[in-house]
């Protein structure tokens, strides 16, 4: 049985704040940037060891675009925690696809 996603209030206000930002350049992008969050959120339920990261207290960490989606599992669900902008580091991180 698949597990749920379960948004914080933090994630989806990062959400919110994150296309309100992009959008002032581009509606177009702040759509697709959202749309990127989305599809790496449900594919973290089939996939969700496979991404790159782990810090603390096992949370973990999704890039997309240069933002980091935190998360934990817990059990089959993965916990949506936060957007935050992903740290530059001098080694590649993997994108999601």
């Amino acid at each position: 049985m698949a597990g749920e996603l379960i948004w914080s209030r933090t994630a989806l206000d990062d959400l919110e704040a994150l296309a309100t930002f992009t959008g002032r350049g581009s509606w177009t992008q702040a759509r697709r940037l959202v749309e990127q969050v989305l599809v790496a959120a449900e594919r973290l339920l089939v996939r969700a060891e496979s991404r790159w990261g782990q810090m603390e207290d096992g949370i973990r960490a999704c890039r997309i675009q240069g933002w980091s989606l935190l998360y934990e599992r817990q059990g089959q669900d993965i916990h949506l925690l936060a957007i935050v902008q992903a740290p530059l580091s001098s080694t590649p991180a993997r994108s999601a696809p």
